[in-house]
């Protein structure tokens, strides 16, 4: 799994352990990932989809959080730094996974 820099985290207390786990290819219960591309696609999916799904693989996590509330509110909170930071909104994957 890949990884933006900056990872926005929402409702997890050891964050440490879901990310040894998603890296391992290990999917946690009630965890959403927020996944970003290059090409401004988005999405936000469950550990256990993100696993099934082979068209998750190329994409970023640039959130990760606990229950798909979380992950939604997540989501708009990116949307809000993205838009503090003057970016275009259409480049949002691309800022965020150049920010390295």
């Amino acid at each position: 799994m890949n990884f933006i820099e900056n990872v926005f985290v929402s409702g997890i207390d050891d964050i440490n352990t879901v990310v040894y786990s998603l890296k391992r290819n290990i999917p946690v219960v009630n965890i959403y990932i927020i996944l970003v591309d290059e090409k401004n696609k988005s999405v936000i999916v469950s550990s256990f989809e993100y696993f099934k799904n082979d068209e998750y693989r190329d994409m970023y996590a640039a959130g990760i959080c606990s229950g798909k509330y979380n992950a939604y509110r997540t989501y708009s909170e990116i949307i809000k730094y993205a838009l503090n930071k003057n970016w275009n909104l259409t480049d949002l994957g691309k800022n965020l996974i150049g920010e390295k």
